[in-house]
């Protein structure tokens, strides 16, 4: 089946379960519905979702080719958003704050030495080894991968 037929329908049932959770979420809890009243900056995140709808919904019926990927990531992205400052500082809504469920310094402090100033640089430097190790290996072909005999 043709991918941009799929497209309408499925962003439609995300959009509903989105609109569904979100407003649970505002009736469910008068702490949470209390803060987008009185902080309408926070009207970003969900107007940022509907822009990328709109503009998902343009795309799919253009036949873009990239941009219904930027837009789905830019919906996801927004309903992330809204539901991270809907809840904040929480990581577990009204009892558990971010300072609370953090770890340790000791730990915090050796994970940024350790994994952020030593094995994520190396992680970079391997992959960029191996992009230009193989780059130019590969050719794209429409048809079929053809196997290159020259070298054999």
């Amino acid at each position: 089946m043709d991918g941009y037929r799929l497209i309408p329908p499925l962003a439609l049932g995300l959009l509903v379960f989105l609109l569904v959770v979100f407003v649970y979420a505002l009736v469910a809890d008068l702490e949470v519905m209390r803060r987008w009243l009185e902080r309408p900056y926070l009207r970003v995140f969900p107007a940022l979702g509907a822009y990328a709808a709109i503009r998902l919904r343009a795309s799919v019926q253009r036949r873009r080719d990239g941009a219904p990927f930027a837009m789905v990531a830019l919906i996801f992205v927004s309903a992330f958003g809204t539901l991270a400052i809907s809840f904040w500082p929480y990581m577990i809504p009204f009892s558990i704050t971010l300072d609370a469920a953090a770890a340790p310094h000791a730990s915090l402090a050796f994970m940024f030495w350790g994994a952020g100033l030593v094995v994520f640089p190396l992680m970079l430097i391997y992959t960029a080894t191996n992009f230009s190790v193989f780059r130019g290996k590969v050719r794209p072909n429409a048809d079929a991968y053809i196997p290159d005999n020259r070298n054999a």
